[in-house]
């Protein structure tokens, strides 16, 4: 039994504008949850036709490449902030500036295959880093944007951020 069987966060646990993220996360283990994510989104990202990679549904929003590379940088963050906040580390951690991240990128240049080898290094890492931690450690807090987190909601966001953007990538990009 995995200690990831009956954690949950509840909604004070996280910023409150992460709560549809979090809400959209099936309940269960959510190492279950990325590691079934992480096939499906990898199938998904190899299936988007060439001409759609470069796509954007209305003028100044990003391409499919952009979206999928916001998602791997935010992946990341968040792994980032878990990692602190498990090992106690007391400093507020700053907020991601997300259209900076994506505009100062080079996603448009580098293939799908590349975006998608990379999103499926970083799930494999994120998952390894959460699976291993312990009780005390998921149910330790930290600060980012000026916010307080809990360990616990971390890999809940993760999965609920992916979620909301395959989501927008199925609606308004293919």
């Amino acid at each position: 039994m995995s200690i990831w069987d009956k954690e949950y966060p509840s909604n004070s646990e996280y910023a409150h504008y992460y709560s549809g993220y979090v809400a959209n996360v099936p309940k269960g283990n959510i190492i279950d949850t990325l590691n079934s994510q992480m096939h499906e989104f990898y199938t998904f990202i190899n299936s988007i036709p060439g001409d759609k990679a470069f796509h954007a549904y209305a003028e100044g929003k990003w391409t499919v490449k952009q979206v999928i590379g916001h998602i791997i940088e935010t992946e990341r963050v968040f792994a980032y902030r878990g990692l602190a906040f498990s090992r106690r580390d007391k400093n507020p951690l700053p907020p991601m500036d997300e259209k900076n991240y994506v505009k100062y990128s080079n996603y448009n240049s580098r293939t799908i295959s590349n975006l998608a080898n990379e999103y499926l290094a970083v799930r494999i890492s994120t998952i390894h880093l959460f699976q291993n931690m312990t009780k005390g450690m998921i149910s330790l807090k930290g600060t980012a944007s000026g916010v307080e987190f809990t360990v616990r909601s971390i890999p809940f966001i993760i999965a609920g951020h992916e979620r909301h953007h395959i989501n927008m990538i199925k609606e308004k990009y293919l």
